[in-house]
């Protein structure tokens, strides 16, 4: 069995250094401004608070008595600890109405403070001091929770099925730990699967704390049944409907939502689209010694969660209606639906697929588009070969090199210095388990069941060599297929925006900066025609796009 999880587990105890900061006790003064927001209320000993799994539980701040915190797990119901007056429940999830992660128990007779979801947002946004204590103790108990050790989430796979690959990746990158049972290297996978009524067939599976039993979901199946997904969301009216949660989906929900309005940003994977794979951003101004993409992806979820937009993931947006000026229908999976009164196209770049044979073949069985812990560890002590001349393949390949014995630059040009950031190049150029080659290019993936080796083109010689791993992170392509003929697009299909609208631009004022030839609908980010393909100006565009939206929300009545 492996533990799925965010780096290295660190369980904090009472003696930790930011225990206090986790776990911290509020005054009677803090406790009398959270008793403004709710309501005072009496339990007896061993009153369920709430239970794990449990939606839009609220917030519980002890005025009296004990409560215990414990959590399920795949080897059974695990001790959090216990608290005493002045502490409060909760982590980030619950600003959203999430799952929660624990169970609580009063031990004793206890009065407690019981603030509902919508009061607690107004809290956190009208009591600066207050929020800040309870923000970051949110926020550290969800990191404590996806580095915990034991999980109550157990999922049964195999490294050569692809979607077990792409089930742990959507678990990894949500913040959600799992126990993850290997079919080939784990005896108790077998075992398990047979007595959950399962076979090796079904994989991947999936086995909830309640013990629902999963077979080769989908990733909003899994979603909906961890309490992942939002559950309010079908056919709900917003002034704004973000359609991306990358850094600019995410920096236009935190500001629009921090501004008054009613918003949901919707994502189909995780957020922080493709920077949220980096392993470290070193060049993100305010971050000296770098973050990386999944933990400023989580900040800026934190955030989104604080101002009270919605953030939906794994949902993803099919269609668009433009039909009705006053309102845009969007139609999402499942069926469901919802209206916007403005959009923001924020849906990113995907990375181009080189024209290869067998390369769907062999995607998660040698083939991979991320680099992350996952990938690192089926390469240990390994060659592997990264191809592609940007900062993404830059950052995988100083990172790989952490792990393999050496990594292989791939690049079609004759340099790296026209596509990929000096730091990285230097980075490169220093490491002695990096190679870089030039004028080279892969022409032929071979092996059966999963990879085995390659054929490249290196300046002009075809050449084999063994590998069993290679990293793809090729140009952009974006993700506007399911814009139909809704707004107009540039020859690569990324969205117009401003001047560039041209003669397609529908209304008699010029648009907006950011505002697609429909207006109402605005863009940031990779998707949009002629964007810096950088982290910080996708965030600036994000951020710029909502004055555009005030301005039109306010011409519109």
């Amino acid at each position: 069995m492996s533990n799925d999880s965010s780096g290295n587990p660190n369980e904090l105890s009472s003696g930790g250094s930011r225990y206090h900061q986790v776990y911290p006790t509020l005054d009677e003064t803090q406790l009398a401004i959270l008793e403004r927001y709710g309501e005072r209320r009496k339990l007896k000993a061993n009153d369920i608070l709430y239970s794990e799994g449990d939606r839009h539980t609220g917030m519980f701040a002890i005025l009296s008595g004990t409560i215990e915190a414990t959590r399920g797990s795949v080897q059974g119901s695990r001790f959090l600890g216990t608290h005493g007056p002045g502490s409060f429940t909760g982590e980030v999830g619950t600003l959203a109405g999430r799952a929660a992660v624990a169970t609580t128990r009063a031990l004793s007779d206890c009065e407690v403070i019981v603030i509902d979801e919508e009061s607690l947002h107004a809290l956190v946004i009208a009591e600066a001091e207050l929020s800040e204590t309870i923000m970051r103790a949110y926020i550290l108990r969800r990191v404590a929770f996806i580095q915990g050790q034991q999980v109550g989430l157990m999922v049964i796979g195999s490294t050569s099925s692809p979607p077990t690959l792409r089930l742990r990746h959507f678990l990894s990158r949500n913040g959600q730990p799992s126990a993850y049972f290997d079919i080939v290297e784990h005896a108790e996978a077998i075992e398990l699967l047979t007595r959950y009524g399962a076979a090796e067939t079904d994989i991947p599976v999936v086995i909830t704390l309640q013990g629902a039993v999963l077979t080769q979901p989908s990733h909003r199946a899994v979603a909906d049944a961890i309490g992942l997904s939002p559950d309010r969301l079908n056919g709900e009216h917003f002034d704004l409907v973000v359609v991306g949660a990358g850094p600019a989906g995410l920096a236009a929900a935190v500001y629009a939502a921090s501004e008054g309005l009613k918003v949901a940003v919707l994502d189909a994977k995780a957020p922080g689209g493709q920077a949220g794979t980096s392993s470290k951003i070193e060049n993100y101004f305010g971050f000296p010694t770098g973050i990386s993409g999944q933990a400023l992806a989580g900040r800026g979820l934190s955030q989104c969660r604080k101002f009270g937009a919605e953030v939906g993931v794994p949902i993803e947006a099919l269609t668009i209606d433009c039909t009705d000026t006053q309102s845009f229908y969007l139609g999402l999976d499942q069926d469901e639906c919802v209206y916007a009164r403005a959009v923001v196209i924020a849906t990113g770049a995907r990375y181009r697929k080189p024209d290869l044979p067998r390369l769907e073949h062999f995607e998660g069985r040698g083939i991979y588009y991320s680099a992350t812990f996952m990938e690192a560890g089926f390469c240990n002590n390994q060659e592997l070969i990264v191809v592609g001349g940007g900062n993404s393949a830059g950052q995988a390949a100083v990172f790989m090199a952490r792990f393999a014995r050496h990594v292989h630059v791939v690049v079609r040009g004759d340099g790296l210095s026209a596509s990929m950031s000096a730091y990285l190049i230097r980075r490169i150029n220093a490491a002695a388990n990096i190679t870089l080659h030039t004028s080279t290019q892969i022409v032929e993936l071979c092996g059966e069941s999963r990879l085995e080796a390659i054929r490249w083109n290196r300046q002009g010689q075809i050449e084999h060599k063994s590998i069993r791993h290679v990293f793809l992170f090729l140009g952009a392509q974006p993700n506007t297929r399911w814009l139909g003929d809704c707004v107009a697009l540039d020859k690569d299909g990324f969205v117009l925006t401003g001047a560039d609208t041209g003669d397609k631009w529908k209304a008699d004022r010029p648009p907006h900066d950011l505002e697609t030839s429909r207006p109402g609908i605005f863009s940031a980010g990779d998707v949009r025609s002629g964007s810096v393909k950088r982290v910080a100006a996708a965030v600036g565009e994000g951020a710029a796009a909502i004055q555009a939206v005030h301005q039109y929300l306010a011409s519109c009545g």
